[in-house]
């Protein structure tokens, strides 16, 4: 999970702009891009990868493309921030010094969110949670159930590559990559470097990614879609559409 040095208003025009981007097929994500025929799914479904992988912008796809609630756990982090609760003060310092949330955080914030009647009967694609073994125990206990886990798989050369590249624009909150999506000349003046966004910070978290990521990945594997994460963003895309709407018409075809 990469965090964000900024607040709600700022992150609310981040995400516009990345629909508006993604709606324009810029990014080769746009709805020009995908097939009407794709299913609509009330199942449940995990975003999982490393720091870096892409999971912001492959979210905002499959949210629209499959009928899903994409339920953040940093944004629900950041949220709790932005309230100054109690739990959003103890995440504002962990964020601020590049660290992960405590499971008891981060369990009872997201939990509480998907027991919400608003989600009730919904697919649901959760973005970073749970990201350990006892996270997802926690998980399972409270009822709600995976059915597939998306693992986006890429070169950690290249995750730390993408970190490092990435700048914020403080004026529009829409983030830019130096290499693969470069700001024009006239802001790049403005633009920030994420508070996480450093090498320091980006290693810190691949190590306990690593250390994490095996347990986890051994609790799901019977229902884990790998996908090559190393090629653009578009081809990651066109393998995980693919690769996903294969999986739910095969799950749909042995319910009948």
């Amino acid at each position: 999970m990469c965090v964000y040095a900024m607040g709600v208003a700022s992150l609310r025009c981040a995400v516009q702009n990345c629909c508006a981007t993604l709606d324009s097929g810029s990014a080769g994500l746009g709805s020009g891009f995908c097939s009407p025929a794709l299913p609509t799914t009330t199942m449940n479904l995990l975003l999982f990868g490393a720091p870096g992988c892409g999971k912001g912008s492959m979210s905002v796809a499959l949210e629209r493309d499959f009928g899903l609630l994409h339920i953040s756990a940093g944004d629900l982090m950041r949220e709790e921030v932005e309230k100054e609760t109690p739990v959003g003060r103890q995440v504002a310092v962990l964020m601020n010094e590049g660290h992960l949330i405590p499971d008891e955080l981060i369990v009872s914030i997201v939990i509480n969110r998907v027991q919400q009647p608003n989600v009730k009967g919904r697919g649901v694609l959760l973005d970073g949670f749970p990201r350990t073994l006892r996270q997802a125990q926690a998980l399972a206990k409270s009822g709600f159930r995976i059915d597939a886990v998306i693992f986006i798989n890429v070169d950690p050369k290249m995750l730390e590559e993408r970190c490092l590249q990435r700048r914020l624009d403080p004026v529009t909150g829409r983030i830019y990559n130096l290499k693969s999506d470069p700001p024009p000349e006239s802001i790049m003046g403005r633009l920030l470097i994420r508070s996480d966004d450093t090498r320091e910070k980006h290693q810190r978290r691949m190590k306990i990614y690593r250390k994490q990521k095996k347990a986890l990945m051994k609790h799901y594997e019977a229902v884990i879609i790998e996908v090559d994460g190393n090629p653009p963003l578009p081809e990651v895309y066109t393998m995980v559409r693919a690769k996903l709407a294969s999986f739910l018409n095969a799950k749909t075809k042995s319910k009948l």
